[in-house]
């Protein structure tokens, strides 16, 4: 059979050799162990392990050792998300120039469609990556995540829910008693802001459980608010107590690390995301909302991914493992090809609630 770029294992291999998309949320909350996490199947395996913190007994020596049983864990399988657009290559696409080409251009329409093919497959990666980072962020901020799949009518999409957690209520939720306001100067002291000890609460949601607690992911409006907030001025400029470090680094085009601060005597960094994605109607949106705190730690969930199943050129069902499965289809009247890449994410925990997360932190009393 002769050789064709547009074999599905082929461009498997380009994607792979592809410099991957550079994201923040999905590569230090939800890496992805290829090995582990990536299955061959239509649905995905999550393992749960009870967080006890059961301490050792004492013993007369007399007695002998205490049996110390092993923890159990609880199996959950779940049905992945599922991901397909395409683009279409045309007669036209092919003898026109292409963008970036010299008008003087030499190139063939067969040399262009290769080009075209890899910059396609570059393109959708991206509209996925892009998906990934939505996915990433709604996981936190929802403890699961309502994904709005695509019908057969393009008005109507049916909702395919992950929740990870029983019963109604959100355990990762942290609801503040008040709005958030400033800390003041009074009577020759500082009445500090009931911020400071709200995100002192949500560290401990995490640490009581033994989780591990390192991140404070905020909106814009909230790093603005700690950074203009008086006490924590005076306090960065007082080098007889070490609050912490502000000194803000840019790490993406959309998440900057604000610096570190001291929160009931643990060192915490702070990172601001201003990453915004244009959704169904066209409108710039940001993908943490106005007034939201998320506090976790690198490694809190992991990014499945199942299994792709598709139908080729040979008429049969093939089967493909990977986070982007690629399918080229070409009809000859009309004289067009059309590129389809897929993927089947899904996002978890690691543990049963790994984060806390605080919304709407200025919105007035009720």
């Amino acid at each position: 059979m002769p050789f064709s770029i547009y074999d599905t294992y082929y461009m498997l291999a380009a994607i792979e050799d592809r410099e991957p998309e550079h994201t923040f949320f999905k590569s230090r909350y939800f890496p992805t162990n290829q090995n582990l996490d990536v299955f061959g199947t239509t649905k995905v395996l999550i393992d749960y392990k009870s967080g006890k913190r059961r301490m050792a007994d004492f013993v007369m020596p007399r007695v002998g050792p205490i049996s110390v049983g092993r923890e159990g864990f609880s199996t959950y399988e779940l049905e992945p998300a599922n991901i397909a657009i395409s683009r279409p290559l045309t007669l036209d696409q092919l003898t026109n120039r292409g963008f970036g080409e010299s008008l003087m251009t030499n190139m063939k329409p067969e040399e262009r469609a290769n080009m075209l093919l890899m910059e396609d497959l570059t393109e959708l990666s991206m509209r996925i990556t892009r998906r990934e980072e939505w996915l990433s962020v709604n996981t936190m901020l929802e403890n699961g995540c309502t994904m709005l799949h695509v019908t057969e009518n393009p008005d109507v999409k049916q909702e395919v829910k992950a929740q990870f957690y029983d019963g109604v209520n959100n355990p990762a939720e942290f609801i503040p008693d008040e709005k958030w306001t400033h800390s003041e100067y009074k009577n020759d002291g500082w009445v500090i802001g009931n911020w400071y000890k709200d995100i002192c609460s949500m560290i401990r949601m995490l640490t009581h459980r033994g989780l591990p607690a390192s991140d404070i992911l905020v909106s814009p409006d909230v790093g603005e608010f700690i950074i203009a907030d008086p006490w924590v001025v005076a306090m960065m400029d007082n080098r007889r107590f070490e609050l912490g470090s502000l000194n803000p680094s840019e790490l993406t085009t959309y998440v900057t690390a604000l610096g570190s601060m001291n929160f009931g005597g643990r060192r915490m960094t702070i990172y601001i995301s201003e990453g915004t994605y244009e959704d169904d109607t066209g409108k710039d949106t940001p993908y943490m909302p106005e007034g939201t705190v998320i506090v976790t730690a690198p490694g809190c969930g992991k990014g499945l991914y199942g299994a792709v199943t598709q139908m080729e050129r040979d008429e049969e069902f093939h089967t493909y493992v990977g986070t982007r499965i690629p399918q080229r289809f070409a009809t000859i009247q009309p004289p067009q090809k059309e590129l389809v890449l897929r993927s089947r994410p899904l996002y978890v925990p690691r543990n049963p609630s790994p984060w806390s997360v605080a919304k709407k932190v200025f919105e007035p009393d009720p």
